[in-house]
């Protein structure tokens, strides 16, 4: 005789997945979430002088100098100097003589010998 797969029967299964499917589901995110009241922003806005739009979201754009956010770019070398130039930093930062100085403020100089 064969024995069967499962040692506990569907029928007693059954119920337990019954009752697990009677139960309500969570709220979702969205559903508890209440959205702000329309006088929230008026308040934001009575305490601290809000842009042209009112609320918060009202951003305005700001002007931006374009050539501050080009990359900057070091002057051509060779790669055989540019490693060179790398040592010569790297053993002034280790006896400490690079102090006020940055890698690009020396590289600037050391390329271009």
């Amino acid at each position: 005789m064969k024995r069967p797969l499962f040692s506990i029967p569907i029928v007693a299964i059954i119920p337990f997945g019954l009752a697990a499917a009677s139960l309500a589901a969570p709220p979702r995110p969205g559903d508890s979430v209440k959205a702000a009241a329309p006088d929230a922003a008026a308040k934001t806005c009575a305490q601290n002088p809000c842009p042209p739009g009112g609320g918060e979201s009202g951003r305005q754009p700001v002007d931006v100098d374009v050539q501050t956010l080009q990359p900057y770019n070091l002057p051509p070398a060779s790669r055989e100097k540019m490693r060179a130039c790398g040592e010569e930093w790297r053993t002034l930062k280790l006896a400490g003589q690079a102090t006020g100085l940055t890698w690009r403020s020396f590289a600037e100089k050391c390329l271009v010998k």
